[in-house]
């Protein structure tokens, strides 16, 4: 299992920056800023997917800490 993190926009969304999160580049979720500022993850499919939380938790950090409120 290779989990890999890409910073990509979304033109649905007004081009706000998110996290597509890939394992073995199979797109398996999003980390993204709801409404309110707040950190979100988005799971994909109805497959059950199963993320590494340190390697989760240091995406999000460096989101959060990088990519401010927009």
């Amino acid at each position: 299992m290779t989990w890999t993190a890409e910073v990509t926009n979304d033109p649905e969304r007004d081009f706000r920056l998110y996290v597509e999160l890939l394992d073995e580049g199979v797109y398996k979720a999003r980390l993204q800023r709801n409404p309110s500022g707040e950190l979100e993850i988005v799971f994909y499919g109805a497959d059950q997917c199963v993320i590494p939380w340190l390697w989760l938790a240091g995406i999000a950090n460096r989101f959060n800490e990088e990519v401010p409120p927009q």
